[in-house]
């Protein structure tokens, strides 16, 4: 599968209605994605004073974070945020949250009618073992 295909499968998925069927299938897309060292679609803004570095876009939730991802490259440019988006690999993106407490998971479409919310606990128990920090990992 290539990243253009999951983005479709995502798509697809996020179109549907809501329910915990639709949205374990998400999970197993993430955790593909994660396994085979796919990328996904992430808000982010870049740091003017370290060039190539960029900070992953989150949205506050009761004290907590939720990364903010896109299933689509079409409704990462539609987004309201003054953030730019990117891709990056989906193993890199959940093992920053994974070893960060404060982050709680991740939002995919947020303030839109195909959102997706995903958190950190439920992908845990159908993606065990080590979660190495990436490289550019800052606390």
């Amino acid at each position: 599968m290539t990243d253009k295909e999951l983005w479709r499968q995502m798509e697809q998925l996020a179109s549907e209605e809501q329910s915990v069927e639709r949205d374990m299938a998400f999970m197993l897309l993430l955790k593909m994605a994660y396994d085979k060292d796919m990328k996904l679609i992430m808000s982010c803004a870049y740091d003017p004073m370290m060039p190539g570095m960029a900070r992953q876009g989150f949205m506050e939730v009761m004290g907590k974070r939720m990364m903010v991802c896109f299933t689509s490259k079409q409704r990462a440019k539609q987004a309201k945020y003054n953030m730019t988006w990117d891709v990056a690999k989906a193993r890199d993106l959940m093992n920053n949250m994974f070893n960060k407490e404060k982050i709680m998971g991740m939002v995919f479409n947020p303030n839109d009618e195909n959102m997706v919310i995903v958190f950190k606990e439920l992908l845990l128990p159908i993606m065990p073992g080590d979660k190495p920090k990436p490289e550019f990992y800052r606390e």
